[in-house]
């Protein structure tokens, strides 16, 4: 007999396994990589975290019930994951490009967007 409960999270982050199918926040990362100006906000975390919550939720008979969200307490956005990519060498990314792009510019994500201490 299991109880369940609830894990939700934002944009997982981590080094796709081999044969692993790319998920849509992938794609995403993968379109930014490749020249694109995607603007998005969102908050981010370590699958290795979402794993660890996964695993404690199946551990503990307190977690019944419980909802957990696993997410950084800042937004991110796409524009910022563009200008670290860039700093980390990344040769596809054209900041002009998003410099350029008025709704990209307009991105100001919320510090700190949730408090998700629990």
């Amino acid at each position: 007999k299991f109880s369940v409960c609830e894990v939700l999270t934002a944009w997982p982050l981590g080094t796709l396994l081999p044969g692993q199918p790319v998920s849509s926040s992938m794609h995403t990362f993968q379109d930014i990589a490749k020249g694109k100006v995607v603007c998005s906000m969102f908050g981010v975390c370590e699958v290795a975290d979402l794993a660890a919550v996964h695993v404690a939720g199946l551990e503990r008979s307190e977690a019944a019930g419980q909802r957990y969200l696993v997410s950084s307490a800042d937004q991110i956005s796409t524009l910022e994951i563009a200008t670290w990519a860039v700093a980390a060498g990344a040769s596809g990314v054209d900041l002009a490009m998003w410099a350029a792009d008025a709704a990209a510019q307009k991105m100001a994500p919320k510090r700190p967007s949730i408090d998700n201490r629990k």
